[in-house]
């Protein structure tokens, strides 16, 4: 591209509706100008069809939650209103932002729009942004307040005595930030939301992305209803059985029961529709393909991170173009890698090694 070009192509990336006109007013040169250089970037491949639609490639989005989970865990019988010895850890955290370093760890070029504070988890999460790829430019970022944090307590048996969830900053992902994003979003292949947003912004996003496919990730039973109003606007969903309960207002307790939830979502307009059974496996539908898959990991160390991995292979899947047991398969290859990972985002995450866990499971 020549200078002018860049220019020009810079402002259609933005607006791809703008018109000669505005472009020639906007760079001040005439619109005969603006005519030849659209014309050269066309023939160039830079621009493709009618709308300007740009010839561009545009990362997988994930809007949702990042945060800074912080752990203490007590050495023996807790005393309580006193100080116990004991260790504190701390990991980063957050549904949206597990399920973005996921897709970089299986090399999927990836997006994450969240809010971060003007603090040292930020840094944090900034960092490992870096490490691993993930473009967070267009994160909210808000000085003056406190990135997301959550704190645990383990009792010297590892069981959960109490926990305070600081999640606030998570609401500024409100309607009128988002807006100024929606252009950008539209053009990715698909787009993970996750239910950490506020439900305004849930059914903000669904009712004004045209172009990308939605996948919800639906976090708890009580966020998950977040997006209840709008499920028909989404092209996956992953609930377990209880979220897929609360979202159908019916009782799931039969095999029978799961094929009925499964396509009562597919009736939404729902393409691909992931119900997981925890130990169980998965049940999954898209109107071609219906069947339960069950995958035996040998030995489990964490769980806390096999559903966020398990939304990052259904993206790849998608984008792949897996289908059938090979789709569903890869997304129970991924939850199985990190299960047995003592981490919550495995660190041996990759798609040959998910290759070699259906193998051997």
């Amino acid at each position: 591209m020549t200078e002018r070009e860049r220019e020009v192509f810079d402002l259609i990336e933005k607006d791809p509706m703008i018109s000669q006109a505005e472009l020639a007013a906007m760079l001040g040169i005439t619109r005969a100008s603006v005519g030849v250089h659209i014309s050269n970037l066309m023939k160039k491949g830079f621009i493709k069809g009618k709308g300007y639609i740009t010839n561009t490639e545009h990362p997988i989005t994930v809007i949702g939650g990042a945060n800074v989970d912080y752990q203490g865990k007590i050495d023996q019988a807790i005393i309580m209103a006193d100080s116990n010895p004991g260790k504190i850890n701390h990991a980063l955290g957050g549904v949206g932002r597990n399920i973005a370093e996921n897709l970089s760890m299986l090399e999927v070029p990836v997006r994450l729009i969240t809010a971060m504070g003007g603090d040292a988890e930020a840094s944090m999460v900034r960092e490992n942004a870096v490490l691993r790829g993930i473009d967070i430019e267009d994160s909210l970022l808000l000085a003056n307040e406190r990135t997301s944090t959550y704190l645990y307590i383990l009792d010297h048996q590892g069981d959960m005595v109490t926990a305070v969830s600081d999640m606030s900053i998570t609401s500024r992902l409100n309607e009128d930030f988002l807006k100024t994003k929606l252009m950008k979003v539209d053009k990715s292949a698909y787009t993970v939301i996750d239910a950490n947003l506020p439900e305004a912004s849930i059914h903000f996003l669904v009712g004004h992305l045209q172009n990308t496919k939605l996948i919800f990730d639906t976090v708890s039973t009580t966020k998950a209803l977040r997006g209840k109003g709008v499920l028909e606007g989404f092209y996956g969903i992953k609930p377990n059985l209880i979220e897929a309960e609360v979202l159908l207002d019916r009782k799931i307790l039969t095999n029978k029961d799961i094929e009925s939830a499964g396509q009562a979502f597919l009736d939404m307009g729902i393409k691909k529709v992931f119900i997981t059974l925890g130990k169980k496996g998965v049940y999954f539908t898209d109107g071609e393909h219906s069947f339960f898959r069950n995958s035996k990991v040998s030995k489990v160390v964490n769980v806390t991170g096999a559903g966020d991995a398990f939304t990052a292979a259904m993206v790849y899947g998608l984008q792949h173009q897996l289908k059938g047991i090979e789709f569903v398969d890869f997304c129970l290859g991924a939850s199985g890698v990190t299960v047995m990972s003592k981490d919550t985002i495995a660190r041996n995450l990759s798609v040959d090694n998910i290759k070699q866990m259906i193998k051997e499971t």
